[in-house]
């Protein structure tokens, strides 16, 4: 049939179900959005929650271990983000071993898979932890590509996740097997965008982003944000994380020399970032996400993973007394094993462990019974700082811009 005909005949059918719609009394989609209509019925949200195939989640485990498995980038760009997190997480499980064993005789246990490769190698890692190392729980890095498949294989056979990454669809979608250590995307460009509105005067910013899906959805939380609190539209530039071309970054901090800078990428990136900032723009105020400060302290001689001194900022939780004891040893023992001070990513891999430790020492050795203790939210944990999470998964604990000062001892809040 022709196409002119085609269009015709489809408009005539068109405005004969429109006019038979009116004729039979039919009000259209279009006429029916009155705010005062009200559903016939309501049905309670917790009520019809889905709890994945919880009967089968705990058959086949081991009798005498208790496994932790992390899924983490050990190869590649990221290797020493992967490297810096599984240092920490040894850490805790030395700790928590020097407590003796678990009470039913089991023995903790780290099982670690790489991440790194193409697209559905952390898929298949994650399987394997699962199926083949028998993991109660998986922790996964910062990475979102990494945390959504995870919560992809968590929703069909059910396992907790502990995750770093900030990404908010992650607990969007209410699945009740995925738990968030720090701060969202959106936590964290609230943070931001508050703090740079209590600064004097009108702010020039310049947004630097990954062109991956983290930083294209860090990104655009910050331009709400802006938006929101009516701050200058911040300028942008996006960055390919394989190939960032950082001559072209020289030339635009030079011309626009901004008030502000944000970075929304990966810690790699962002250490060949710093240094073009520091030289082309020393007085800005430099605020990294969590992604990109995940590396990052300030060293003695005041530079931050190559910057030239001037201000860095973070959003992160602020310490109580307590906590900040524990992050003052976990520090001076991760600098002995390492040779550096960790940055709040190595911190959050500790405390995932020592989370995971204080469920299986309270619930025993279960999947369902360790998400049930995630979840609760009325207790205080054995864990080195009193964690909770709300019924989506995210921390419930206040988060605000820190100043990185020294190591992650000394982080401290504004």
């Amino acid at each position: 049939m022709p196409a002119g005909r085609s269009c015709l005949v489809t408009e005539r059918r068109m405005s004969w179900l429109i006019a038979c719609c009116f004729a039979a009394g039919m009000p259209l989609a279009a006429q029916t959005d009155s705010s005062g209509t009200k559903p016939y019925a309501t049905l309670d949200r917790q009520s019809v929650t889905y709890r994945g195939p919880v009967s089968a989640a705990d058959k086949q485990l081991p009798d005498d271990i208790a496994v932790i498995g992390m899924i983490l980038p050990l190869r590649g760009a990221q290797e020493a983000e992967g490297k810096a997190l599984l240092a920490a997480a040894q850490i805790a499980l030395e700790e928590e071993q020097e407590r003796g064993g678990l009470p039913d005789g089991r023995k903790l246990v780290l099982a670690v898979r790489d991440e790194s490769g193409p697209w559905g190698q952390a898929s298949s890692e994650i399987l394997k932890l699962i199926e083949q190392d028998h993991a109660l729980a998986v922790i996964t890095s910062a990475n979102g590509a990494t945390a959504h498949q995870a919560e992809q294989i968590a929703n069909k056979i059910s396992f907790p996740i502990l995750t770093l990454a900030s990404d908010s669809a992650t607990t969007q979608t209410n699945v009740p097997w995925v738990f968030r250590l720090g701060p969202s995307d959106m936590d964290q460009a609230r943070a931001m965008c508050r703090e740079i509105s209590e600064q004097s005067g009108v702010r020039k910013i310049l947004l630097i982003v990954d062109k991956d899906h983290d930083g294209r959805v860090g990104g655009e939380e910050f331009e709400k944000a802006a938006r929101e609190r009516k701050l200058a539209a911040p300028q942008k530039i996006e960055l390919e994380p394989s190939s960032p071309q950082l001559e072209s970054v020289s030339a635009r901090i030079q011309a626009g020399v901004p008030d502000d800078v944000v970075v929304w990428a990966d810690a790699s990136v962002t250490k060949r970032l710093l240094p073009l900032i520091g030289q082309w723009a020393p007085s800005a105020r430099v605020y990294l996400c969590s992604k990109a400060a995940q590396l990052g302290s300030v060293g003695g001689d005041g530079k931050m993973d190559g910057g030239q001194g001037g201000e860095y900022f973070t959003v992160a939780a602020a310490s109580n007394g307590t906590a900040e004891v524990v992050r003052e040893k976990f520090a001076e023992e991760y600098r002995k094993r390492t040779g550096k001070a960790p940055g709040m990513a190595a911190f959050e891999a500790y405390e995932a462990v020592h989370l995971i430790a204080a469920g299986i020492r309270t619930k025993g050795a279960s999947r369902i019974g360790l998400r049930e203790y995630l979840a609760e939210t009325d207790k205080t944990r054995s864990a080195p700082g009193v964690i909770a999470f709300d019924p989506a998964g995210n921390s419930t604990q206040e988060f605000s811009v820190v100043r990185v000062n020294s190591g992650l001892a000394e982080i401290t809040a504004q």
